[in-house]
């Protein structure tokens, strides 16, 4: 493949990475709450979601080609019709803003309690940042997340990959691992599958628009397919940390951080930066789906609805980061199940 085709194949599967590996995914709370709860049977709810990424994230970015659309909403209602996309994506829409509330507030924590800023001073900062990237539309955040998931991805790595090599790692370390007393549902599967059923929603948000932005459909697949691996492959490097250090890891609010400022302090302070860069790619893809939303029900341009939307957001900041992942995450993978389901058998199907 030449040098362009591969670096329009490397933007997809950065901006679909860069996408869902925010926040909460990098800080290992997720990763924790939906598979490492589960003990050594949360590694095959690793897979079952890799499959669901690589299998649906291509086939939504393909919808976005076909339907030619401009956001996510025509592809919810083209999946799950209009009755039931109506409360999807209302959903959809309320998630979003609650995470991008989420996002602002996590980036000017770490902002103050790393580079000393005052947290009003840090909130702002961050919001102008969101919004200027935001600002230059998909394009923007393709590329944004082109220069940010690469290190994101090697930052995770490093902190994973020390973590196993300080241990001398074997695989006979995970056969005994057993579930915790509460798991976040009564299953590792189900934990798998309303795992990936959020964060597909999330991905359509960005992954619909860029579709139809991706004229090569071999870009697409490619793109797609690489984006959802690399998430898989990340996620099971994570969850392999967090079960070595079972259970007290999973105590932690942000559990990576804690067991990356077990190493050195350097390592600590690096790792706090990439979860200020994950809590940005995230931001930015929520930003852009709720103002695409606004634009497209209102009278309102784009530029006044981010505005609106980031000081709303702000407004509304106080929420704790581990509150929003334990009650707000898996309620919304139970309301957008049946999404997932019938994304999967349009698939079956053929788009129609």
């Amino acid at each position: 493949m030449r040098l362009q085709p591969l670096l329009a194949v490397a933007r997809v599967a950065a901006t679909y990475a860069g996408t869902l590996i925010g926040a909460g995914f990098a800080s290992g709370q997720e990763i924790s709450q939906f598979f490492a709860s589960y003990g050594s049977a949360g590694l095959l709810g690793i897979g079952v979601s890799t499959i669901l990424f690589a299998w649906l994230g291509t086939f939504l970015l393909e919808l976005g080609y076909q339907l030619k659309a401009s956001a996510y909403s025509p592809v919810i209602y083209h999946i799950c019709g209009r009755h039931l996309g109506i409360v999807i994506d209302f959903i959809t829409s309320i998630f979003l803003f609650i995470t991008l509330a989420i996002m602002l507030a996590g980036a000017a924590t770490v902002l103050h309690d790393y580079l000393g800023l005052a947290y009003l001073t840090g909130l702002a900062l961050a919001a102008v940042i969101v919004i200027v990237t935001v600002a230059f539309g998909v394009n923007g955040i393709s590329t944004a997340n082109l220069i940010i998931a690469p290190l994101l991805i090697l930052s995770i790595l490093f902190i994973s990959g020390y973590s196993l090599l300080y241990h001398s790692f074997t695989p006979n370390m995970l056969q005994t691992i057993a579930p915790v007393t509460n798991p976040a549902t009564p299953h590792w599967l189900l934990g798998s599958l309303l795992y990936a059923s959020y964060n597909l929603v999330m991905g359509a948000t960005v992954l619909v628009p860029l579709g139809a932005y991706v004229t090569s459909r071999k870009v697409r697949r490619l793109g797609g397919l690489a984006g959802g691996i690399v998430l898989g492959l990340i996620a099971a490097f994570l969850a392999v940390v967090l079960l070595i250090h079972y259970p007290a890891a999973l105590k932690y609010e942000v559990p990576i951080l804690q067991i990356a400022a077990a190493q050195y302090k350097w390592s600590s302070a690096i790792y706090s930066y990439t979860l200020l860069a994950a809590m940005y790619t995230t931001a930015i893809a929520s930003l852009y789906g709720c103002s695409v939303k606004v634009t497209q029900t209102t009278k309102i341009n784009s530029t006044t609805a981010i505005l609106i939307i980031t000081i709303l957001a702000l407004v509304f900041s106080n929420l704790g980061f581990a509150a929003l992942i334990r009650l707000m995450f898996p309620l919304f993978g139970y309301a957008t199940l049946f999404f997932t389901f019938r994304l999967a058998w349009v698939s079956f199907r053929g788009i129609r």
